[in-house]
């Protein structure tokens, strides 16, 4: 593992925090480059992009708190980010908000800002959990399947691996309807199908995190990964005229 990537005279730059920028700068042109290739109104994207990510960084921070408070010594350790310690889906329900608000505030079409916006998020996110791996966090189960170790000299269920690789693969298959398919399929049916199979793949991927289980062998993190599975698909059955009806959806 190389938590950290180089230091320049004091200061000392880690491979997670380097990676997370990196995912957060691509995963953002590709954004742009798709709402150019759809002629949508990209005024406000870099303000939007930063907001977004602003949020999303305290609402991961505010779920690592409420859930895992023994490990803070005191309240002010919760701006201490440095030291790691973020819930995704906190981050993605309190990034959500931001950006549909302020989707709203400027009359822009949700559906279809929502649909360019999954794209490059699996992108940044599957960079993202490239930094989990050199920081050697999020490790998983002790496993004997080679193939679920992976990091050679390991014998822990690589989960930031796996995640990487699903959420690589939902970016390519978002990427080739987007571009070939998009007129023909309705509205939000790429965002809702994108965190469909995001959320169906982290329940499986979670088998091997090593994690206190709550309900019928399921831990937090898979309750949520399929709450977020099933609220996805019922809204993907919905008849598209239902659909249209409200803007986000």
């Amino acid at each position: 593992m190389h938590p950290v990537l180089f230091q320049l005279g004091g200061l000392t730059f880690y491979t997670h925090g380097i990676m997370a920028v990196l995912g957060i700068i691509l995963g953002a042109a590709v954004i742009y480059r798709a709402a150019k290739f759809r002629n949508l109104n990209t005024e406000y994207f870099f303000d939007n992009i930063v907001f977004t990510v602003l949020f999303g960084i305290i609402g991961a921070r505010i779920a690592y708190f409420i859930l895992y408070r023994s490990d803070f010594g005191s309240f002010v350790k919760i701006f201490y980010l440095w030291e790691g310690g973020l819930v995704s889906y906190g981050g993605f329900i309190f990034g959500a908000i931001a950006f549909i608000y302020l989707l709203r505030r400027q009359n822009e079409p949700i559906s279809k800002w929502l649909d360019v916006a999954s794209i490059g998020f699996f992108l940044g996110l599957a960079i993202g959990r490239i930094g989990d791996i050199f920081a050697g966090e999020y490790a998983g189960v002790v496993t004997s399947n080679h193939w679920l170790s992976i990091i050679p000299g390991n014998n822990l269920v690589a989960i930031p691996v796996l995640e990487a690789f699903l959420c690589l693969l939902i970016f390519i298959a978002s990427a080739i309807v987007y571009r070939q398919y998009y007129d023909k399929i309705g509205k939000n049916v790429l965002f809702l199908g994108a965190f469909f199979f995001y959320g169906l793949g982290r329940l499986m991927i979670d088998f091997g995190r090593d994690e206190k289980t709550l309900i019928m062998g399921l831990s937090l993190g898979q309750l949520v990964s399929l709450l977020v599975a099933v609220v996805t698909i019922i809204l993907l059955i919905i008849p598209q005229d239902e659909r249209s009806q409200n803007e986000t959806f």
